[in-house]
């Protein structure tokens, strides 16, 4: 009997551990979805100031005759 008891003690702690990280894992992906997100951002805002930047040089070369 007392090999069963130890051994129920065992599961509910794997149990118990088990349900904590998956809690764990499903904050971190969300964490991960949003971090995604705001790099996807990020790079959109750099590629659009890197237009930008090219046309204006584009435009300084056009107005100095170049």
């Amino acid at each position: 009997m007392e090999i069963i008891e130890n051994l129920n003690i065992k599961i509910d702690k794997l149990l118990h551990e088990y349900k904590r990280l998956k809690q764990e894992n499903e904050f971190l992906n969300k964490e991960l979805n949003s971090l995604q997100s705001e790099n996807e951002e990020l790079s959109k805002n750099n590629q659009d100031m890197i237009l930008r930047i090219d046309n204006s040089l584009n435009l300084i070369k056009v107005q100095k005759g170049e």
